[in-house]
């Protein structure tokens, strides 16, 4: 009996592993989605922290990242007097980090940004949208504005828009403070110029470096000559950011202690900064679901209509079938059986074309008629009320009580821990269909809450859609820890009968 409890409980470890690693990755991004591991290394690690800051920081950018790592044994007080620097840059000669990555939902950068906009135009999407000549359906679908400050022939926007972001853009704190500098912009130039062949750079430009990162830029010649006429924007041509750094300085042309301000402020905000990585995907997800709140009513209302119906339809085939037995009930039963043999996705076009003939498709019918009767649930409820005794409906009839009364009054009461557990096979079934349910009901207005996270797989990257599934599977685990006892009641109760 030991060996077999032992049996169990490794079955139930596999069970529970694949819920356990959906959750994990939820709490993940880019960096780290693909790893498996339960715990994510960013909540125990500090050096890992960091990766995923610095990934996150400047939106996947590997050479972005490498370029600059910079200053990093810098002290204190220089560290300080940088992040001093840059809260007195112009807004010319920095970006903002933290921005959507191409493999990312959502950044710090844009929920930043739209909180700014709801304060700004007082939760109305309407205002927003009439100052922006825009159609955003709310706030949680404005993004930021396109600045391209590093392109030699871009120039700022006039719109209302732009000039309001740059007011937003003013009261970013120093950790959003990305500096675009001149060696950045010389490093990408010749990359571009050797198309990514570094072997193809000069040996007295490429010095000791080892990859475009590490290229210093030279004082002159005629290399810098060329940069800063085809490729340097007008707006830095004078003075760029290492020239403002130095004259912070007093006229010393030290580097930027980039990396050791990114990483004693990590240190600093760690506990903030995995709270924000961990709850960031889950905060989307409902964010969105709150976008399409009314599939939430949708899928709600399908459920108790598809519970509804499978309880009335499938206890009085399967009573009268238990009832009134005809030469045919075998085969009937076998009938109903074969039904479980075929996948549902065998019949979807059959029903698709009945549906649409009667005229019923982008309705709630279309969704819940065609799951009204169940051959599996018509036949356990058919063998339970096999089993009941006899006698008690004898006695109902020399009482002069309608068929009616009886199933009210005898069978359905005696049935109840049966029809519980058939309830809730009947609310998983509907509350899990996505496949089906898009394709009767196409119309967004009845979308229930699964069709449209199975949409959300086609623009969110792995660890959102295992966030979306996490929550998407909170009612389905909190209805089954709630129901324990009717689920075992309606499972045993027939084989003890």
């Amino acid at each position: 009996m030991f060996f077999l409890y032992i049996v169990l409980a490794l079955g139930a470890l596999t069970t529970l592993y694949p819920f356990v690693l959906m959750v994990s990755t939820g709490l993940k991004g880019p960096t780290d989605q693909n790893d498996n591991k339960i715990v994510p290394a960013y909540l125990t690690k500090d050096d890992e922290l960091l990766t995923k800051y610095l990934d996150d920081k400047y939106a996947g950018d590997a050479g972005m990242i490498a370029s600059t790592r910079l200053g990093a044994d810098a002290s204190p007080e220089v560290v300080q007097r940088y992040q001093q620097f840059l809260m007195q840059l112009p807004l010319t000669h920095w970006t903002a980090g933290f921005k959507t990555a191409p493999n990312q939902a959502t950044s710090r950068l844009q929920a930043r940004y739209q909180q700014w906009l709801r304060k700004r135009y007082a939760n109305d999407i309407d205002a927003l949208n009439r100052a922006y000549i825009e159609e955003s359906v709310a706030f949680q679908t404005v993004v930021p504005p396109a600045e391209m400050l590093e392109r030699k022939a871009w120039n700022p926007p006039t719109t209302r828009k732009y000039q309001e972001w740059l007011a937003f853009k003013a009261t970013l704190p120093a950790e959003f403070r990305v500096p675009v500098r001149t060696q950045r912009l010389f490093q990408e130039w010749m990359r571009g110029k050797h198309q990514n062949q570094f072997g193809n750079v000069p040996s007295e430009v490429a010095g000791q470096a080892k990859k475009f990162e590490e290229l210093a830029m030279p004082a002159s010649g005629p290399l810098v000559e060329e940069f800063r006429a085809k490729s340097l924007p007008a707006r830095y041509a004078t003075q760029g950011s290492e020239d403002l750094w130095a004259a912070a300085n007093g006229g010393a042309a030290t580097v930027m202690p980039i990396a050791a301000f990114e990483k004693g402020f990590v240190a600093q905000a760690a506990p903030a900064i995995r709270k924000e990585f961990a709850t960031r995907n889950y905060g989307y997800v409902l964010d969105y679901i709150l976008l399409n709140g009314r599939a939430v009513w949708n899928t709600a209302l399908f459920c108790l209509l598809a519970i509804g119906t499978q309880l009335i339809v499938n206890p009085l085939a399967a009573y009268a079938l238990s009832r009134y037995p005809v030469k045919q009930s075998g085969k009937i039963l076998i009938f109903l059986l074969a039904t479980m043999a075929f996948p549902a996705e065998v019949a979807m076009i059959p029903s698709f074309l009945l549906l649409k003939d009667l005229g019923l498709l982008n309705t709630f019918a279309a969704l819940v008629l065609p799951t009204a009767a169940s051959g599996y649930m018509i036949f356990l409820l058919k063998g339970f009320f096999d089993s009941l005794p006899q006698e008690l409906f004898e006695a109902g009839q020399l009482d002069g009580a309608k068929e009616t009364t009886m199933m009210a009054r005898i069978a359905l009461p005696l049935s109840r821990p049966v029809l519980g557990y058939l309830a809730l096979v009947a609310f998983m079934g509907a509350y899990g269909a996505f496949l089906y349910a898009f394709l009767v009901a196409q119309d967004q207005r009845i979308w229930t809450m699964m069709v449209w996270i199975y949409q959300l797989q086609n623009t969110a990257p792995k660890a959102v859609m295992m966030a979306a599934l996490t929550l998407a599977a909170l009612p389905t685990l909190l209805v089954f820890l709630s129901a324990q006892r009717v689920i075992m009641r309606g499972i045993v109760l027939p084989g003890e009968r």
